[in-house]
């Protein structure tokens, strides 16, 4: 889930700008730092608890990494191959539908039923709108500093 934000945010937010060479630059850097990030996040995180082995430590921490890196490069890959606006927007519907997923498949493993997935589902999509939309316009604003308005 943090993954998909926070490329959805990158993708959207430094679009703005209009260059698509800045957009994969900034999503390869940022994704892998974000990357790393979570890894030592869950790492610590893990660790503390005191309650896991040091393999399934170590297992969280690989699995943290790989799945934000997947995610990141599975997002940026429409910018290799289409225009901006049109990768922009393969990436956010592809980016929604994995989080309509994870609502959906979370919902349900929480034992409460449909209802209990669409909730989810809705709250899920609500966070990245306003990732988004928050992006959008810090863009905005940084395409104006860049163009000297």
């Amino acid at each position: 889930m943090d993954a998909i934000i926070n490329v959805l945010g990158i993708i959207v937010g430094l679009g703005v700008i209009g260059n698509r060479a800045v957009v994969i630059i900034g999503l390869l850097v940022a994704g892998i730092a974000n990357s790393l990030g979570n890894a030592a996040g869950f790492h610590v995180s893990e660790e503390t608890e005191g309650i896991h082995t040091r393999g399934e430590v170590w297992l969280s921490t690989i699995m943290s990494f790989s799945g934000t890196i997947i995610v990141t490069i599975v997002l940026v890959l429409p910018l290799l191959f289409f225009g901006l606006s049109q990768a922009i927007a393969i990436s956010v519907l592809g980016g929604m539908t994995i989080i309509v997923l994870m609502g959906a498949f979370n919902g349900r493993q929480s034992g409460n039923g449909k209802k209990g997935a669409l909730s989810l589902i809705l709250e899920y999509l609500v966070l990245a709108v306003v990732v988004i939309l928050i992006a959008y316009y810090l863009g905005g604003l940084a395409s104006a500093m860049l163009n000297g308005i």
